[in-house]
C-alpha cells in the first residue's frame, strides 16, 4: 500500500539539497524553506519528508474491479527508488546503460504528478471544446500524460549542468523544474535540478542542426552569473510555492534579489577553458 502522504516532489531527491543528521536517511534531511504564501522564510528548518506531498492525492475514489486503488502512485516508484544512486552517477558523470531511460522517465513524470497538473489538464480541455476531467478522469488522465510526455522528451536534446564547488549551490523548488531563457531570446528550455551541484537542461533543436549527440552525453559546468540567475528566477516564478534551501543558506534565502536586475555573462550559461581567461 501507498502512504497517505503522496509526494508531488521525491523525499529524497528534495532531501538531498539539505543537511543530512548523523544516521539518518535523505528523507529526514533538514531545510530551509521560503513560502509563497508568506513570502518569508520559515523560522525554523523542516524536513524533507514533510513538505511537497498531498493526502492521497493520487488514490482512485472508485478504481474498477481489480485495479488497486493507489496504481497512479505506483507509476513513479520504477524511478524513484533509484533516484539516489543516479544522483551520484550524474554528479560523478558515470551514467551506466539505462540511465538515459531512467532520467527521460523521471523528467516526464515532473509535471505529471504536480498538483498543477489538474488545472493544465482542465484548460486544456476548455481550449479543445471537452469537458474538464473530474476526480478519477484526473488520475487516469495523468497516465496518459506521462506516456505522451515520454515520447515528446525523448525527442529533446538533453545536457547535464554542473555547479562547480567553488561557486554557490543551486537551490530547488516544491516543482522540481522551471522555464529558463536567455535573455532577449524568446525560445526557453527546461531545467529540472537534481542536487545542489547538478541539473538536467532540455530543449528543442533548430530543425536546420546536425543530430543532437545522445541524451545526457554532455556535460557542462554553469558559471557563477548563471547560477545567481537561475537561484533568483526560481523564487520570482508567481507558479511554485516554496523554494529550498540548505539551512547555511539562509541570509540568500531572505534577501533573494530580484533576477532581473542580475547581469549575466555575454558569453553565455557555461564556464569556458581557464586556458581563455574567461570563466564566469
Amino acid at each position: 500500500m501507498s502512504g497517505d502522504r503522496q509526494h508531488y516532489l521525491p523525499a529524497a531527491l528534495l532531501g538531498g539539497f539539505g543537511e543530512r543528521t548523523r544516521n539518518r536517511g535523505l528523507r529526514e534531511a533538514r531545510l530551509l524553506a521560503r513560502r509563497r504564501a508568506s513570502g518569508k522564510v520559515d523560522g525554523g528548518v523542516c524536513k524533507a519528508a514533510n513538505e511537497a506531498f498531498e493526502i492521497g492525492m493520487y488514490r482512485l475514489a472508485a478504481p474498477p474491479a481489480g485495479v488497486d486503488r493507489d496504481v497512479i502512485d505506483r507509476l513513479w516508484d520504477p524511478v524513484e527508488s533509484q533516484l539516489p544512486d543516479l544522483i551520484r552517477r550524474l554528479e560523478t558523470k558515470k551514467l551506466e546503460s539505462g540511465d538515459d531511460v531512467l532520467l527521460l522517465n523521471y523528467v516526464s513524470m515532473a509535471a505529471v504528478r504536480h498538483p498543477i497538473f489538474e488545472a493544465v489538464a482542465t484548460d486544456w480541455a476548455r481550449r479543445n471544446g471537452y469537458k474538464p476531467a473530474l476526480g478519477d478522469q484526473v488520475q487516469m488522465l495523468r497516465a496518459v500524460a506521462l506516456k505522451n510526455q515520454i515520447a515528446a522528451s525523448s525527442k529533446w536534446r538533453w545536457r547535464v549542468v554542473h555547479v562547480p564547488a567553488d561557486i554557490p549551490r543551486l537551490t530547488i523548488t516544491d516543482r522540481g523544474w522551471m522555464m529558463i531563457g536567455e535573455p532577449d531570446r524568446s525560445d526557453c528550455s527546461l531545467l529540472v535540478s537534481m542536487s545542489p551541484r547538478v541539473a538536467l537542461l532540455g530543449y528543442l533543436d533548430a530543425p536546420d542542426l546536425p543530430p543532437a549527440r545522445p541524451p545526457f552525453e554532455e556535460h557542462l559546468d554553469l558559471c557563477l552569473s548563471w547560477v545567481e540567475w537561475v537561484r533568483a528566477a526560481m523564487w520570482d516564478d508567481p507558479t511554485i510555492n516554496a523554494v529550498y534551501t540548505h539551512p547555511s543558506d539562509r541570509s540568500w534565502l531572505e534577501a533573494i534579489p530580484d533576477h532581473r536586475t542580475l547581469r549575466v555573462s555575454e558569453f553565455g550559461p557555461f564556464r569556458m577553458r581557464k586556458s581563455s581567461g574567461l570563466m564566469d
